[in-house]
C-alpha cells in the first residue's frame, strides 16, 4: 500500500544495501545511549517522583497481585495510567530505590522510541536518510531531556513507544488488510493508552498517514473511516476517564468564562512558542507558570494569524508538498490533549509535552531541506554537513539540560534562574531548604512564592510550619489562618491553626478549629477535643 514514489514530485524512493540499514540503527541507538549516558548518575527528584515511586508504598512493594490489581482501579497522582505504575513496579522489583536503573530503563525506552521512528518512517516512505535524520532530532533535541531525565515521566517513553508500535502495526494491517492484521493494531493502541491517556489522537494521526505517506485516500471514504471508529470509541473511552481522574485530583480547572478565553489564547501562544523553543531551545525549566498578565491580546490575535497563515500554506501547497500537510497537522493534533484548551494542573506549557508533537516538524524541516538540496549541485552534501552540525549543538545542549536535572536543587535553583516569577520552584526550593534546618532561606522563597501566587493554601500551610520551626508562632497562627481561609475544607489546615493557637495559650480558638476540624474528619478531632475537656479548661 506504501506508494514512495509520491513523496513528491519527480522523487523516488532511497536504494538501499542491506547492511545499511542495520547500521543506521546502530547509529542512532549509539548516538542516543552517547547522548544520555549522563543520565544514570542522576536522582530521584523529590517533586513527583515521591508520588509515582519513593513515597508510593503500592509502587515500593514491587510486582505484587494487590499492586497489579491497584493500577487499574486507582486515580492515584490524578491519572489512570495501569501500565506506568507497572512498570515502576517491575524498577523497584529489578532495582530497589537505586535511581540509575530507574533512569536507565527510560534512557533504553527513548533510544527504542528513536529506532522505532527510524523504521517506522523509513517503512512508510522509503527514504533512510532523511528518517535517520528525524529520528537523531527526536533523540537528541533539548527539550525531550524532561521526559526522559524525570523517571515521574516513565508514562511519556512508555506510551510513545506503543504510539510508534501501533504505526507499525498498522502498516503492516494497510499492505492486506484482515481482522487478523487489525486486531494487534487495537490491542497496542489499548496498551498505549494504559501509559498514557496522550494517545488519543493517534486515530486522526492513522488518518494523515493514509493521506501521506499512505496515499490510501484513492480507496472508499467509507472503509478508511470505519477503520478508524473502534479506535476512536476507544479513545472517547480514555479521555473520559482521564477527565475523571484529573478532576477527582482537583488538578482539572474550572472557571467562568474569562478564564476560559484565558486558557483558549494561552493554548494559542503556546503553540507558537513550542515551535520557537524547538528552533531555539534555550530557558528550558521544569515548570512555566500560567500567567493571565502574559496572555494579551496582541500576543493571542499574532499566535492565531500566524498559525492560521501557516495552515493556508500548507494546505496550498498539499500537491508539491504533501508532507507539510502531515507534518503540520500532525503538530497541531498532536498537542490538543494538553496545549490547555482544558486546563490541567497550573502550568501554562511543558517541555515534556512535545515528545510527540515535534515529530510532526521534524519531518517538515527534514523533508523541505532535503526537497530543497536536491535541486541544487552539491546540495546534499551541504544539507549532510548542516544535519551533522545541528545534531552536534542540540547533543551538546541536551546534556548540559540533563545536569540540570541531578537533583531537585539544581533544578530549582535553574527554574528560578531561566524563568521569573516562577512560584512553583520558589515553593519548591524552599521545601528543600526547610527539609535541610535552612528557615530563614526557606521562608524568604515561600514569602516570594506567595507573592507571585498568593492563592496557595499549601503554600501559606508551609510558611506557617516553617514559621513554627523558627520558634515564630504569631507569624505561624497568621499563615495557617490564610491557608484555612482559602482552603476552609483542609482538616490539616484546621489541626495546625489549632496547634498553633494552643502553643499561644488560646483554648478557646484552639477548641473552635478543633469543632471545625470534627466536621470534617470527626475521628481525627475526637481525641483533640476530649483532651481539652479533659483538662478543664473549656
Amino acid at each position: 500500500m506504501v506508494n514512495s514514489s509520491k513523496l513528491e514530485p519527480g522523487s523516488t524512493a532511497d536504494h538501499i544495501r542491506k547492511w545499511q540499514l542495520p547500521l543506521a540503527l546502530l547509529l542512532i541507538a549509539a548516538v542516543t545511549i552517547a547522548v544520555y549516558w549522563p543520565v544514570l548518575n542522576n536522582g530521584f527528584i523529590d517533586y513527583d517522583d515521591t508520588d509515582y515511586v519513593t513515597a508510593n508504598m503500592m509502587v515500593r512493594q514491587g510486582l505484587t497481585l494487590k499492586g497489579f490489581v491497584w493500577s487499574f482501579i486507582a486515580f492515584h497522582a490524578g491519572n489512570w495510567h495501569p501500565l506506568t505504575w507497572l512498570s515502576h513496579m517491575l524498577d523497584i522489583q529489578l532495582f530497589g530505590l537505586n535511581p540509575m536503573g530507574h533512569h536507565a530503563d527510560s534512557l533504553l525506552f527513548h533510544a527504542a522510541n528513536a529506532l522505532l521512528l527510524c523504521l517506522v518512517l523509513q517503512r512508510l516512505t522509503g527514504r533512510l536518510g532523511r528518517s535517520v535524520v528525524v529520528a537523531l532530532l527526536f533523540a537528541l533535541h533539548p527539550l525531550h531531556v524532561e521526559s526522559v531525565a524525570w523517571i515521574a515521566e516513565r508514562k511519556d517513553v512508555l506510551s510513545t513507544f506503543f504510539w510508534l508500535l501501533t504505526v507499525a502495526a498498522y502498516l503492516w494491517y494497510t499492505r492486506k488488510p484482515s481482522l487478523k492484521r487489525y486486531l494487534p493494531v487495537v490491542l497496542l493502541f489499548a496498551l498505549g493508552l494504559m501509559a498514557k491517556q496522550m494517545l488519543v489522537t493517534l486515530p486522526l494521526i492513522l488518518l494523515l498517514l493514509d493521506y501521506w505517506p499512505l496515499n490510501r485516500f484513492s480507496l472508499r471514504p467509507s472503509l478508511i473511516l470505519g477503520e478508524k471508529i473502534p479506535l476512536l470509541a476507544i479513545s472517547a473511552c480514555a479521555a473520559l476517564i482521564t477527565l475523571r481522574a484529573q478532576d477527582t485530583a482537583g488538578a482539572l480547572a474550572h472557571g467562568n468564562e474569562q478564564l476560559s478565553l484565558l486558557h483558549a489564547g494561552n493554548a494559542l501562544i503556546s503553540y507558537v512558542t513550542y515551535i520557537r523553543k524547538m528552533f531555539w531551545p534555550a530557558d528550558l525549566a521544569l515548570f512555566y507558570p500560567f500567567d493571565p498578565a502574559m496572555i494579551t491580546i496582541p500576543r493571542v490575535v499574532g499566535a492565531a494569524v500566524l498559525l492560521a497563515v501557516i495552515t493556508v500554506l500548507v494546505v496550498l501547497q498539499r500537491k508539491k508538498r504533501p508532507y507539510l500537510i502531515f507534518g503540520w497537522f500532525w503538530y497541531l493534533i498532536t498537542l490538543l490533549p494538553v496545549i490547555g484548551f482544558i486546563r490541567v494542573g497550573s502550568q501554562a506549557m511543558a517541555d515534556r509535552y512535545t515528545y510527540i508533537p515535534l515529530i510532526g516538524l521534524f519531518v517538515i524541516v527534514v523533508w523541505g531541506v532535503a526537497g530543497i538540496a536536491d535541486r541544487w549541485r552539491g546540495g546534499l552534501q551541504a544539507a549532510a554537513g548542516t544535519a551533522a552540525v545541528t545534531l552536534a549543538l542540540l547533543s551538546v545542549l541536551t546534556v548540559t539540560q540533563i545536569r540540570c536535572w541531578q537533583n531537585s536543587y539544581d533544578l530549582y535553583a535553574h527554574a528560578l534562574t531561566v524563568v521569573k516569577r516562577n512560584w512553583l520552584a520558589h515553593n519548591n526550593m524552599a521545601i528543600l531548604l526547610a527539609q535541610q534546618y535552612r528557615y530563614d532561606e526557606a521562608i524568604s522563597h515561600f514569602r516570594e512564592s506567595l507573592s507571585i501566587f498568593p492563592n496557595q493554601a499549601e503554600g501559606f500551610m508551609n510558611l506557617g510550619t516553617a514559621y513554627q520551626s523558627t520558634g515564630n508562632n504569631n507569624a505561624a497562627i497568621d499563615a495557617f489562618s490564610e491557608a484555612v481561609r482559602l482552603k476552609p475544607d483542609n482538616a490539616d489546615g484546621h489541626f495546625r491553626l489549632g496547634y498553633a493557637y494552643l502553643i499561644a495559650g488560646n483554648i478557646d480558638l484552639a477548641y473552635r478549629e478543633y469543632l471545625l476540624l470534627a466536621r470534617l474528619n470527626e475521628a481525627y478531632a475526637r481525641p483533640l477535643l476530649d483532651s481539652i475537656r479533659m483538662s478543664g479548661r473549656h
